[in-house]
């Protein structure tokens, strides 16, 4: 048995109606339906405040991960987990990489980089909700088993290595 189908076993086993609610409502913060008009609304405000590098630094950052996260689940087709109950429906794309765990790891990179560019006081604070916040989307879509755990790992690496590479090249 492999170490994805062992993690995904574990998580199965050790369900509870809590932890359920939780990872249910944790997901959504790595979905378009929250990000994307998050990230138009602080782009918006940043825009507001003459910070334009900052908010075109999100907008790419969030967008582009988005795009290559579909491109790459194309490409590689991988089907979705089936060890344990899913705990939500099934989405009709592939399963690597995790685009929930891609998506929320740009979204916050970039804003932690805001942060500390424009008020660096509040960079800690910012860095441990940021962590906190990928840590439990990409647990959640484990828990929920819509992912193995390899395609969180990308998704995460992944999202990390777009945000870098944007922020280099603006």
């Amino acid at each position: 048995m492999s170490l994805d189908t062992e993690i995904l076993r574990f998580a199965a086993a050790h369900r509870s109606q809590g932890l359920d609610q939780l990872f249910r409502g944790v997901t959504w913060l790595g979905s378009l339906y929250v990000l994307a008009p998050l990230s138009l609304a602080l782009s918006a405000f940043l825009a507001q405040l003459q910070k334009r590098w900052e908010a075109g630094f999100l907008l790419i950052g969030l967008s582009g991960a988005t795009l290559l996260v579909h491109l790459l689940k194309l490409v590689f087709a991988r089907p979705r987990p089936a060890v344990g109950e899913r705990l939500v429906a099934l989405p009709s794309d592939s399963s690597f990489p995790s685009a929930h765990t891609m998506q929320a790891t740009a979204f916050m990179l970039c804003a932690l980089f805001i942060v500390y560019r424009i008020w660096p006081q509040w960079g800690l604070p910012i860095a441990l909700v940021a962590a906190l916040s990928i840590l439990l989307v990409g647990a959640s879509r484990i828990y929920l088993q819509v992912h193995y755990p390899s395609d969180v790992l990308a998704g995460f690496m992944l999202g990390c290595a777009w945000v870098l590479l944007v922020r280099k090249l603006l």
